[in-house]
C-alpha cells in the first residue's frame, strides 16, 4: 500500500508546517480575507463530486485543500502574533500612564534581580483604563518585598517599557527573536519604589495549585538532606525546576550529550506512564475498567506535564501519549506517524510558534528516528539473552535518535558528544532509577528513617551519574567542537540521511546514487566555505558593555586584545563572541591583554608596538586614559583610531598627532563621554562610529 494512504494526517500537516514558516519569514501583518476561505471550500467541494473530477484532473481537488490548509496555517500563525494585534500594549504610551501587569510565572532569581513573564492587562489612557493584550518580562530589584511575589499577582507601575535590545555582535545569540517567537518584545526593569502589588492570586486556579505543589514538593527533596549538584539534578530530571543546575553542571552534561535527561521530556514522560500504568494493571478485567483506566492515566499525564511547567517537549510526549492511551483503551492500532502528525497538528494550531523551538524539533525528530530506523537496526543483530538484548536495544535506539537529530545539533550548537552511545547506555537506566527513587522518597516523607535511608541512596545515584558524565566529558576527543554548517548545508545533511535509510529498508541503488550525489554536494560546500575560511583578514571591534574587546581574524586563527577585566570572562566572551569566531572558522585563539603597557609584538602579519597596530594593509591606533600626545612636526596617519576609557583627552588634541580615516569609540566608553567625543567628531568633519549604538565594527582587510 502507498505510504501516504497509510498516513493520511502527515501531508496536511506538512502543508501547515509551510504555511506557519511562511507567515514566519515574512513576519507582516497580512490578513487574508474570509471569502477567499469560503471560496476555496466550496471549489473543494465541487471538485469532490465524482461527476465533475476525472482521473486526469483529481490533483486540482489536491492542490485546492493543500493551498487552503496552507493559508489557514499563515492565517492561524499571523492571528497568534500578538504585536499584529490592536489591543497589544505596545500601541498605548506608557511611562507617563499607570500600567497594570499580571505575573505569569514565580519569579525567579538571576545574579543581579528577580525576573518574572508577565501579561499587561489595562493601560491608563487618556485618564480611562483600557483593556490591552501582550506579555513582556520584567526584572525586579533583589529586595524581600520582589522575592514574595508569585505566579497570578497584579502589580501597578508608571514606567517605559523598553524594546528588547537586537544582537550587538555579528553571530550573537539572537535573544530578541527568541523571545519574539513567545510573543514577548519588550522589558522594564522595576527597583523597590518603582512598584506595588493591588492583588493576589488571580491566575488561573490549576496553575496556581501545580506551582505551589512543585514548589512543596521541592522543600521536601530538602528537608531529606538533598543539596547541592544532586538536588539540582533530581529538581531538574523529576520536576522540571532546571534554575538550580549551574552552568558548569549544564556544560558538562551537555559536553557528554546527557543535557536531554535534564530536561523533562518524552522519557521522562514515558517513564511516569509506565509507573502509572503498572500499578493500574488491575483495571485491564474489561472495557469499562479500562476506559476509567485511561481516564487515570491522562488525568496523571498531564497533571504531570503541568507541574513540570509545560515545557514544549512535555506537551509533546504527553500529547502522543494521550493519543496512544486513547488509541489502546479502543483497541485501535494507529500508524505512528500519523499519531505524531495528529499530534503537532493539534499544538500547533493551539500555538504555531512551538515549530521554532529547538526543544520541539528536537523531540520529534528524535522520535521519528527511532520509529523509522530502531527496528531495521534492532534485526541487524538479534541478541541471545536478556542482558544482551536491553543493552542492544538501548543502543539502537540512542543511535536512531542521535541519527536523526544530528544536524539540527550541529546547527544550532556547533558541537556533538562523541560518546553518546556510551553517555545514553549509563544515563538512561540511572535516569529511570532516579525517578523512581525520586517519587518513592516523596511518597513516604512522613515515615522519617525510611525516608533518610532511600535518600541518601537517591543522592549515591545522582553521585555516581554526575561522576560517569565528568569521567566521559573529559576523555580524549569527547566532542566535535566549532563545527560551523550553514542552513543549505543543514538541509543536505537530511537529504543524505533520509537517502541512505531509504536505500537500506529498500535496496533500491538509485536511491544510493541519490545519496552519493548529496554527499558530493555537501563536500563542495564544505570545501567552498574553508576557501573563504583560508582568505578571511578581518577587524572586529565588539559591542560588550563598559569592556574593550577586539579580535584580528587571520585565517582560522584570531589575534584578540581585551581589558584585563573580561579576559578571563568566558561566559561573557562565549555568548557574544564565540558565534562570530566558529562562522568565521576561527580555530586558534591568542589573547591579549591591552591594560599591560609592555605588549609589543611582532609577526610576518601582525606588528604591535605599544598602542599602534599593523595588521595587513590596516593601521590602528587604541587610545585611553594612560596614553598622553603631544603636537608633533607630522600627523600620523592611521586608518582607525580606536577610543577606550577615555576620560581627558578631546578630540581636537587627538587631530594634532592623528589624521585618522574614522574614529571608532568602542562600548568601554561611557554615555557621557561618547556623546561628547560624537559632538567633537561631528564639529572637527571627522567619521566616526559608536560601537555601543550601532553594535560591533567590522572591517576587511587585503
Amino acid at each position: 500500500m502507498n505510504f501516504w494512504n497509510q498516513v493520511p494526517i502527515v501531508r496536511p500537516c506538512i502543508f501547515f508546517i509551510l504555511g506557519i514558516l511562511s507567515a514566519l519569514y515574512l513576519d507582516v501583518d497580512v490578513n487574508i480575507p474570509m471569502f477567499v476561505f469560503i471560496a476555496l471550500f466550496f471549489v473543494a467541494i465541487i471538485f469532490s463530486s465524482k461527476r465533475i473530477v476525472t482521473y486526469k484532473n483529481i490533483w486540482v481537488y489536491g492542490v485546492i485543500i493543500y493551498l487552503l490548509i496552507f493559508l489557514s496555517g499563515f492565517e492561524i500563525t499571523n492571528i497568534k502574533t500578538s504585536k499584529f494585534d490592536s489591543d497589544n500594549f505596545i500601541n498605548f504610551k506608557t511611562g507617563d500612564n499607570p500600567v497594570i501587569v499580571q505575573l505569569l510565572e514565580p519569579v525567579t532569581v538571576k545574579p543581579n534581580s528577580y525576573k518574572s513573564v508577565v501579561k499587561v492587562i489595562a493601560v491608563k489612557d487618556k485618564g480611562s483604563w483600557r483593556s490591552t493584550k501582550g506579555k513582556a518580562i520584567v526584572y525586579f530589584k533583589k529586595d524581600s518585598l520582589a522575592s514574595e511575589l508569585f505566579y497570578g499577582d497584579r502589580i501597578i507601575f508608571n514606567k517605559n517599557f523598553d524594546e528588547i535590545a537586537a544582537p550587538a555582535n555579528p553571530y550573537e545569540f539572537n535573544y530578541k527573536k527568541y523571545l519574539s517567537q513567545k510573543g514577548i518584545y519588550n522589558q522594564v526593569y522595576l527597583k523597590q519604589n518603582d512598584w506595588k502589588i493591588i492583588s493576589r492570586n488571580n491566575g488561573n486556579k490549576i496553575y496556581a495549585y501545580s506551582f505551589k505543589l512543585k514548589e512543596y514538593l521541592l522543600n521536601i527533596l530538602k528537608d531529606n538532606g538533598i543539596t547541592g549538584d544532586e538536588f539540582s539534578v533530581v529538581s531538574a530530571m523529576l520536576l522540571g525546576a532546571s534554575d538550580y543546575l549551574s552552568p558548569e553542571l549544564r556544560a558538562e552534561y551537555s559536553g557528554a550529550g546527557a543535557m536531554h535527561i535534564l530536561c523533562v521530556s518524552g522519557l521522562h514522560v514515558g517513564i511516569i506512564f509506565l509507573i502509572m500504568n503498572s500499578l493500574l494493571f488491575f483495571l485491564n478485567k474489561n472495557k469499562y475498567a479500562r476506559f476509567l483506566k485511561a481516564v487515570i492515566l491522562l488525568i496523571f499525564i498531564w497533571f504531570y506535564a503541568l507541574l513540570t511547567g509545560l515545557s514544549p517537549s512535555v506537551v509533546r510526549a504527553s500529547t502522543m501519549m494521550s493519543f496512544i492511551v486513547v488509541g489502546n483503551t479502543f483497541n485501535r492500532q494507529t500508524n505512528i506517524y500519523n499519531t505524531l502528525a495528529a499530534s503537532v497538528f493539534l499544538l500547533l494550531i493551539i500555538n504555531p510558534f512551538l515549530i521554532t523551538q529547538i526543544g520541539f524539533q528536537l523531540s520529534y525528530m528524535a522520535v521519528i528516528g527511532i520509529v523509522t530506523i530502531y527496528p531495521y537496526l534492532y534485526r541487524l543483530m538479534p541478541p541471545y539473552n536478556w542482558l544482551a538484548d536491553k543493552i542492544w536495544s538501548l543502543l539502537c535506539l540512542s543511535f536512531s535518535a542521535q541519527l536523526a537529530i544530528f544536524p539540527i545539533v550541529l546547527f544550532y550548537f556547533n558541537n556533538f558528544p562523541n560518546y553518546f552511545l556510551l553517555t545514553n547506555l549509563i544515563v538512561v537506566p540511572l535516569a529511570g532509577l532516579i525517578i523512581y527513587l525520586g517519587m518513592f522518597v516523596i511518597c513516604i516523607s512522613f515515615i522519617n528513617f525510611l525516608n533518610i535511608f532511600f535518600s541518601k541512596i537517591l543522592c549515591f545515584v545522582i553521585s555516581f551519574l554526575n561522576h560517569s558524565i565528568f569521567y566521559i566529558n573529559d576523555l580524549p576527543y569527547s566532542q566535535i567542537n566549532n563545527v560551523n554548517i550553514n542552513f543549505f548545508e543543514f538541509l543536505v545533511i537530511y537529504l543524505i540521511i533520509f537517502s541512505l535509510c531509504i536505500y537500506f529498508i529498500e535496496k533500491r541503488p538509485l536511491i544510493l546514487k541519490l545519496g552519493l550525489s548529496f554527499f558530493i554536494i555537501l563536500l563542495s560546500s564544505i570545501v567552498y566555505n574553508h576557501y573563504n575560511v583560508v582568505n578571511t583578514r578581518k577587524i572586529i571591534v565588539y559591542n560588550i558593555n563598559k569592556h574593550t574587546a577586539i579580535d584580528f581574524f587571520d585565517k582560522d586563527k584570531t589575534y584578540f586584545f581585551c581589558d584585563s577585566a573580561i579576559i578571563n570572562d568566558n561566559k561573557n566572551l562565549e555568548y557574544k563572541i564565540s558565534g562570530n569566531r566558529i562562522k568565521n572558522g576561527i580555530k586558534n585563539i591568542e589573547k591579549y591583554n591591552l591594560d599591560e603597557d609592555s605588549l609589543n609584538m611582532e609577526t610576518y602579519d601582525f606588528f604591535k608596538e605599544k598602542n599602534f597596530i599593523q595588521f595587513y594593509d590596516k593601521r590602528i591606533c587604541i587610545i585611553d586614559d594612560d596614553n598622553n600626545f603631544f603636537p608633533g612636526n607630522k600627523k600620523i596617519k592611521i586608518d582607525y583610531l580606536i577610543i577606550r576609557n577615555n576620560k581627558k583627552l578631546n578630540v581636537a588634541d587627538l587631530l594634532l598627532n592623528f589624521s585618522p580615516a574614522l574614529i571608532i569609540i568602542d562600548s568601554s566608553v561611557s554615555k557621557y563621554y561618547s556623546r561628547k567625543i560624537k559632538e567633537e567628531c561631528k564639529n572637527s568633519g571627522i567619521a566616526y562610529y559608536s560601537v555601543s549604538e550601532s553594535g560591533a565594527y567590522e572591517s576587511e582587510c587585503l
